[in-house]
C-alpha cells in the first residue's frame, strides 16, 4: 500500500479525533515516490486519496502549497495534473496562482493574455483565461507577474470564479506561492475543497511545516495531508519493496 495513502489517511483520522483541541503536534509526513513505486503510481495513489477524502465533491478544487521556495510544490502539482488528465481522463484545469514566480505558464508556454487574475480584475469572461495543453484534457491558466497584492483573491470574485470552474472541469488544481513568500496561499486555502502540503525531505524543519499547517487551520483550510518530496533512500530498493 502506498505510504502517501497511509500518511494522508492518518491525517484525516487525526482531524476527526482532534476536534477543536489545540493543534500542537508535528505534522505527519508522507513520502513522495517511495522505492518500488514510480511517479505515475504515486500520483494515481494521491488521486485515490483525494477521492476518498472528498467523496461528496463531484468537481474538486485542490490547492498545493509549500512553506518555502524550492520544495517542489509546483512540480508535484503539475505532474499530478498531467496524470489525472492523461491516465484517468478527467478534465483538469491547472491554475497558476504564484504571481511572483509563475512557472506553470512558462512550462506549458502559455500565450500572453491567458491570465485568470487579469480576467477577474478587468471583468472579462474566465473562459478566455486558459489554454489547452496539446491534445490532452489538461488546461492551464497563467498568472500575472506582479509584486502587487491581488485583492481579487480575497473577495467574492474568486469564489464566483471557482463555482463557474466546477461546472467546466472535473478537477481544478491551484499552484500557490510558498507561504514564506506570499499570503495569497492562505487567502485561497479557505476557499478550496482541500489543501495538499508539499515538504522537502531532509531540509524543511518540522517547526516551519507546523507553522504552515497551523496558519492554514486558522483560516479554516481543509488540509488533506502532506507529501514528502525529494526523499533519498539509503538502503537498496529491493529491501524497500518488501516493506
Amino acid at each position: 500500500m502506498s505510504k502517501i495513502y497511509e500518511a494522508l489517511q492518518n491525517v484525516h483520522r487525526e482531524k476527526k479525533d482532534r476536534g477543536e483541541a489545540e493543534r500542537s503536534a508535528p505534522v505527519p509526513f508522507a513520502p513522495f515516490e517511495p522505492a518500488g513505486l514510480g511517479l505515475e503510481d504515486e500520483m494515481l495513489s494521491l488521486y485515490k486519496v483525494i477521492e476518498t477524502l472528498l467523496p461528496h465533491h463531484k468537481s474538486k478544487i485542490v490547492q498545493f502549497i509549500s512553506a518555502s521556495e524550492g520544495e517542489g510544490s509546483s512540480t508535484i502539482c503539475r505532474e499530478f495534473a498531467k496524470v489525472v488528465a492523461d491516465l484517468i481522463g478527467h478534465s483538469v484545469l491547472l491554475l497558476d496562482a504564484d504571481r511572483l514566480n509563475h512557472s506553470q505558464d512558462r512550462f506549458f508556454d502559455i500565450q500572453s493574455g491567458r491570465d485568470w487574475v487579469d480576467a477577474l480584475r478587468n471583468g472579462r469572461d474566465i473562459e478566455g483565461s486558459w489554454q489547452r495543453a496539446g491534445q490532452s484534457k489538461l488546461y492551464v491558466s497563467g498568472c500575472s507577474n506582479s509584486s502587487v497584492s491581488t485583492p481579487e483573491i480575497f473577495n467574492s470574485s474568486f469564489e464566483r470564479m471557482c463555482e463557474k470552474l466546477r461546472t467546466r472541469f472535473d478537477l481544478v488544481l491551484i499552484d500557490t506561492a510558498p507561504l514564506a513568500h506570499s499570503p495569497d496561499g492562505l487567502a485561497i486555502a479557505s476557499k478550496v475543497d482541500g489543501v495538499v502540503l508539499v515538504v522537502e525531505a531532509e531540509k524543511s524543519r518540522w517547526q516551519t511545516v507546523r507553522r504552515m499547517r497551523d496558519s492554514i487551520f486558522r483560516v479554516e483550510g481543509n488540509i488533506l495531508g502532506v507529501v514528502l518530496n525529494k526523499r533519498r533512500f539509503y538502503i537498496p530498493q529491493s529491501i524497500y519493496r518488501r516493506l
